[in-house]
Order: C-alpha cells, then sequence, then structure tokens
C-alpha cells in the first residue's frame, strides 16, 4: 500500500463504526426510509465508481457503502493491493455527494455485511445480473433472508484491476531510442579533448544536457547511447586508448549523475576524401584512413550499437537524436530521428524541446 503521513487528517463526519452502522440503519428503517448497500474494495476510486453509487442513489433514500478491509482485499486480489488502505478508501468514498454513509466491513464476503447490516436493498452492478457464481448466489440468499431485495444498476462497469494495468503496461510505456553525440554535447569540450596528457583538469560537463537526459529518462522509457566522431585518432592526437579512456570516465559520471547509457560508439577514422584535400595541413594515421568511415552522419554507429544490444530500429517508438553539430543534424535526418540542438540551451528549453 502507498504509505501516507498522518492519516489521522482523512476523516469525515460521513464515515461510521460497524457499530454505529448498524445502529444507524436500524433507526432509518424503523422511519420508512429505504436503505440501500453497495459492498466492495473500491481501491483507486474512479469515475465508474462514481457513476455506480450515482445510479445506486436513485434506487434507495440513503446510501450506505461497506469497504472491504486491507486484509481481505489483499487476499482476494494478491500482492500490492489494495494500493489505499481502508481508511482511505473511506475518505475517497465518502467524498462522493451519491454516498452517506460508509463504514469499513471486515469479512472476506458481502454477505456478513448483508446479515449484519441488514439493508432494505444491496445493490450490484449490471454485470452481477445474470452471475451464478457461488459468491454472487450466496448474496441474494442473504438479502432475501434479511427481507431486503437485491438492486441492480444499469451503467457500464469499469474495472480497477483494468485500470491498473493500463497504467502498467501502457501509460510511459512507449520507449525512445536516445542518440547522444559527446564532445560539445555532453560535455562542453569539442576541440579534441585527449590531446593533452591533463585532460580530466580540462573535462567540463553540459549539466544541462545531463539533466535533461535524466528528465528524459523519468517521463519516458529510453535506451540511451552514445555515438561520437573521433577523428583525433587519425590525426594522431591520441590513441584509441584515450578514447575509451574518457569515455569511461564520463559514463561513470553519468551514472554518479542517474543516467545510464548502454552503448559507447565512437569513430576514430577519417574519410580518404577528407584527407586528400587535408594532406599537406595534417599528419594523418593512414591506418585509419578510410573511403568508407562509420562517421556521422551515417547511421553504421548507431547500427552496431542496437546489434550489440539484441535490438532493431523498428523496436522503438522514436528516435531522438541530441547534438551540437551538422553532422548530428545530418544523423538524425538519415535515421528519420527528431533533432535536439542544445546549443546555448538550458535545461528547460530542452524540455520545451521534446513536450
Amino acid at each position: 500500500m502507498i504509505p501516507v503521513d498522518s492519516i489521522e487528517q482523512y476523516s469525515s463526519e460521513k464515515i461510521l463504526s460497524f457499530e454505529d452502522s448498524v445502529r444507524k440503519i436500524r433507526e432509518l428503517k424503523s422511519t420508512g426510509k429505504i436503505v440501500g448497500l453497495c459492498n466492495g474494495g473500491f481501491d483507486l476510486t474512479h469515475p465508474g465508481h462514481v457513476k455506480h453509487f450515482e445510479s445506486a442513489k436513485k434506487l434507495c433514500e440513503v446510501l450506505f457503502v461497506s469497504i472491504t478491509s486491507d486484509k481481505f482485499v489483499n487476499r482476494r486480489k494478491g500482492s500490492g493491493r489494495p494500493v489505499y488502505s481502508d481508511k482511505l478508501r473511506s475518505y475517497m468514498v465518502a467524498a462522493i455527494e451519491f454516498v452517506d454513509f460508509v463504514v469499513v466491513a471486515d469479512f472476506q464476503r458481502g454477505v456478513e455485511a448483508i446479515e449484519l447490516l441488514k439493508p432494505s436493498y444491496y445493490i450490484k452492478g449490471p454485470d452481477f445480473v445474470h452471475k451464478t457464481t457461488p459468491g454472487i448466489t450466496a448474496e441474494r440468499e442473504a438479502i432475501n433472508e434479511e427481507g431486503g431485495e437485491m438492486k441492480y444498476t444499469t451503467e457500464p462497469p469499469m474495472s480497477t484491476t483494468k485500470i491498473i494495468d493500463y497504467v502498467k503496461n501502457e501509460v510511459n510505456s512507449h520507449e525512445l531510442l536516445i542518440v547522444v553525440d559527446r564532445d560539445g554535447t555532453i560535455i562542453k569540450n569539442d576541440d579534441f579533448l585527449g590531446r593533452n596528457g591533463d585532460w580530466r583538469l580540462e573535462l567540463e560537463y553540459n549539466d544541462s544536457v545531463i539533466s535533461f537526459l535524466s528528465y528524459l529518462q523519468t517521463k519516458f522509457k529510453t535506451t540511451k547511447i552514445v555515438v561520437s566522431n573521433q577523428t583525433g585518432v587519425a590525426r594522431k592526437l591520441f590513441d584509441c586508448s584515450r578514447v575509451e579512456e574518457i569515455n569511461q570516465c564520463v559514463d561513470a559520471e553519468m551514472k554518479q549523475r542517474g543516467v545510464k547509457i548502454v552503448s559507447w560508439q565512437y569513430c576514430p577514422d577519417a574519410d580518404l576524401d577528407y584527407v586528400e584535400i587535408k594532406k599537406d595541413e595534417i599528419n594523418f594515421d593512414y591506418n585509419f584512413v578510410k573511403e568508407k568511415t562509420k562517421r556521422k552522419p551515417n547511421t553504421l554507429m548507431v547500427d552496431d550499437a542496437l546489434k550489440e544490444l539484441g535490438r532493431q530500429l523498428s523496436e522503438f517508438n522514436k528516435v531522438v537524436v541530441v547534438g551540437n553539430s551538422d553532422d548530428d543534424m545530418g544523423l538524425a535526418e538519415n535515421l528519420k530521428a527528431k533533432y535536439i540542438d542544445v546549443v546555448g540551451k538550458s535545461y528547460e528549453e530542452l524540455v520545451k524541446e521534446i513536450s
């Protein structure tokens, strides 16, 4: 059950003890009043409950609702139920204008409540009209033996269990693939971090972006991967081990801040066409010069990450690319994804982008 501080504040004059309810119903019937009784768990009060009580009140003059106690709801519904304690459930039902009085019934079946409270009418929903299960049959027999009648409301019922299943299976179940750039996005450094031995002192995190990624994983189900172009390797500014060392460092910081990255991909290569243009200016390592590379805006690093995870792009409801460059924008276009440019944006502005 959901814990609540200061349960005493959830009180109502409409909530009676069981003994007071027995006396109250006896008094009302002695003056000729028709007393109706609805019985149930009424966990997570919803519009269907309200409509049921509205209809029930039209069948009687005074409407009582008996709330099944916690232990018997738990025995019937299983682990995690009820969501709210019987005191909270009583308070919620008592707040409904169609309900006159509420009582907690510490019984497994409605039969005991009928036998002790002795209402004029015992009122159930329309889905019980033709039911012949042992439970409803016993309730029909009990109200007849007490000189009362079984009545039924007519509005289509709603199921609390189905509502809970919907929340569990549908709400926020849409999964986003978040493809994030590293340099200039997660970290503010975008000038070949790692070329200096004291790179840890140079490392500067982009707090707005990291907070934004944290927000996304609380609002949606997300899978987050990082893809970055690392031509510093091809330029002989650092080697692959330095790239991986920085990735591990940034990943540890992200975990510390509660952000989970499931795959880190990078491309150390330079495209041959680019190298031909820049070879007189830059001393390239030709081990990392390729006619075709996995560099963004190519989607191959994303493909590698998904293969590593055993996933397919079609499994995600939406793809979002978070970056700071034309390459990142091009990647988004190639993935048919939403692109979020982080340049100059605050956390609040980034949140507006996704909403």
